[in-house]
């Protein structure tokens, strides 16, 4: 993986994570946390792992629900050409097992 591809997980990751935190789902809890973010080379899909206290399927439904809500906050805050589109998996879904 590339520096510049390093670089833009963790700012997605910051930025998903104060974004989930304006949310007011009653499906996520209170604790939810971004666990890691994958992006591809081509910066075109982003999968955002996540972890959570409680009904993580349930959580994951949520933000699937709030994914326009998210993708367009990311578009604001990050500076790219083309921002990479969500998708959302539960921590212990990773196939890298590296979570």
């Amino acid at each position: 993986m590339s520096q510049r591809v390093a670089q833009i997980e963790a700012a997605v990751t910051r930025i998903l994570a104060s974004l989930i935190a304006e949310l007011s789902d009653p499906r996520l809890p209170l604790i939810l946390s971004v666990e890691k973010v994958r992006i591809t080379s081509d910066l075109i899909h982003a999968r955002v792992f996540i972890s959570c206290i409680g009904d993580v399927e349930q959580a994951v439904a949520a933000l699937n629900h709030a994914k326009g809500f998210l993708q367009r906050g990311l578009t604001r805050e990050i500076q790219l050409k083309r921002t990479p589109l969500l998708e959302f998996y539960a921590a212990s879904e990773d196939p890298m097992g590296l979570l």
